[in-house]
């Protein structure tokens, strides 16, 4: 960066289930903002840097950066908003240190939140998915629809049955939570959940296999308000760093990661002098679990934890009964790599447009021993890593911040790249060309809650065609005849398109008999 850019003050609203506590946006943002007031010596803005996902639906309201600073009583301040999907507060926080960093500004103030508590839950999942790329909503996909396709590619990559991917789950939301219900900004404060809660299938329901209700992050209210400056603080910002993805999962080289974050770490890292990851003194990580299954995903695509390890590392043995994750050799308290100690999206909440503003001003009060857990305070914090992912992994912010007092001395990186150039499109397959085709598929999930007309459950599935990817949903489905989904990855299928003009897919006949059937199941689950 041109100049160096601190942290000034953070404030934070409890993250609210009920819908009752913030009257408008503009009482959410108002909370936000007076609490970073309270924690700074700077009173005055040369800017105003907006973050809220959708107010245009949540609360129907446009033009929402000039309403928001005129109703805080900022009336002449340059006001902008930033929108990047479920990444959008980090967004507006990187665009605010840009403007100071350039020498333009001496003090931005950056305010990101949602009010999602206006509809049901319904109506947000179909606001949410139409972030979801129009191919993939007209497969009846939504966000989780999505992140379950990434994680059945991870699975099946790491080699874990879905016996064995049940476990996991449900260890990991047990961690979220009893994480959650110690932090008195958590939307589940005071609301751990056991074990057992993972497998009751009367309240545990399916979303989209393998993700189940409990893997999803709530909807609810909150805000984060963070102020940066120019002026010499007690934080300051190290290292930024962003990317994109294609916002199609058919055009990814792979499915069982997110690009996207491995090149905003690359850029974060590079900018704040970090070599090698795994080995940093002090380091607290807020990663985005807007899902379960991310968090794995999250650790290793950061380059802090190996493939080999991230679920040991994350929720030990999955096998032997859990422990206290605060008291975890390498992700609790102590650890090598404190994580999430928040209890991250899955249980202190992720309203959407300020998630990524409020892992920052975690990993701050962290950074300056004033975390809202005083359990999980890290002793000797020094460095933060705060990681958003905007949509289906598509739109992506890696944010390094660090004590100003540290010792760490940056270290030579190699530059990763910065500059691109335009690509030619995908070309769409023509649908004539489909008809009858010989096509392997690469994932599956039964998605049980769609955005869409068509009802769940539907069976979808990425299959590549000749180095070709396209959706197809499985043809005549029936419960009886419906093979698992990690069943179905590998197969040989037959591509048809109907009147509907959709494609759908066939397994071949000569394995798709019940003999057949049994010893794919059988050879699945030995």
């Amino acid at each position: 960066m041109s100049k160096p850019v601190y942290i000034a003050g953070v404030g934070l609203t409890k993250v609210d289930l009920t819908g009752r506590v913030f009257g408008s946006v503009f009482d959410l943002f108002a909370q936000a903002f007076a609490k970073a007031l309270q924690d700074s010596r700077v009173r005055a803005f040369d800017a105003v840097q907006i973050g809220i996902m959708d107010s245009e639906e949540f609360e129907n309201r446009a033009n929402i950066a000039a309403k928001v600073v005129d109703r805080l009583g900022l009336r002449g301040v340059p006001a902008v908003r930033s929108e990047t999907a479920s990444s959008t507060g980090a967004a507006a926080f990187h665009e605010a240190c840009y403007k100071v960093a350039s020498g333009q500004c001496e003090s931005v103030l950056v305010l990101a939140g949602e009010r999602m508590k206006t509809v049901t839950t319904e109506v947000a999942t179909s606001i949410m998915s139409k972030t979801v790329d129009p191919e993939e909503r007209r497969f009846g996909f939504t966000m989780p629809g999505l992140i379950a396709l990434v994680t059945q590619g991870w699975l099946a990559s790491r080699g874990i049955r879905r016996d064995e991917a049940s476990p996991i789950l449900a260890r990991l939301m047990r961690r979220a939570h009893a994480l959650g219900a110690e932090n008195p900004l958590a939307a589940f404060y005071g609301k751990p959940e056991p074990l057992e809660a993972y497998f009751d299938e009367t309240k545990n329901l399916p979303v989209a296999t393998p993700l189940m209700r409990k893997d999803c992050s709530p909807i609810c209210d909150g805000a984060a308000a963070v102020i940066l400056t120019a002026r010499p603080d007690a934080l300051r910002v190290a290292g930024l760093g962003s990317a994109t993805e294609s916002s199609s999962v058919l055009d990814r080289a792979a499915l069982d990661h997110l690009d996207a974050t491995r090149q905003a770490a690359r850029v974060a890292y590079y900018r704040a002098g970090i070599r090698d990851p795994q080995h940093l003194a002090g380091l607290v990580v807020e990663a985005h679990d807007a899902f379960n299954s991310l968090l794995p995903i999250d650790l290793v695509d950061l380059g802090l934890v190996s493939d080999d390890e991230v679920v040991e590392a994350l929720v030990g043995d999955p096998k032997q009964m859990p422990g206290d994750p605060l008291s975890h050799p390498i992700s609790g308290v102590a650890g090598r790599i404190p994580t999430n100690l928040s209890g991250g999206l899955k249980a202190r909440g992720h309203p959407v447009g300020g998630t990524g503003l409020f892992q920052i001003a975690e990993c701050a009060l962290q950074l300056q021993d004033r975390f809202p857990n005083p359990k999980a305070q890290v002793h000797g914090a020094s460095l933060g890593i705060a990681h958003s992912i905007g949509g289906p992994g598509n739109n992506v912010y890696v944010t390094v911040i660090e004590r100003s007092d540290s010792l760490r001395l940056p270290e030579a990186v190699p530059q990763p790249r910065l500059h691109f150039e335009a690509r030619e499109a995908r070309p769409v397959p023509d649908p004539s060309q489909l008809h009858g085709a010989r096509a392997l598929i690469e994932a599956a999930t039964t998605i049980h809650v769609t955005a869409g007309d068509q009802p769940g459950p539907i069976h979808v599935a990425v299959v590549n065609l000749d180095g070709t990817r396209v959706f197809a949903r499985l043809d005549h489905a029936t419960e009886e005849d419906t093979p698992p989904e990690e069943a179905l990855a590998g197969q040989k299928v037959r591509l048809l398109i109907k009147d509907d003009g959709d494609q759908y897919f066939q397994l071949d006949r000569d394995r798709s008999g019940l003999g057949g059937l049994l010893d794919r199941v059988r050879a699945v689950l030995t």
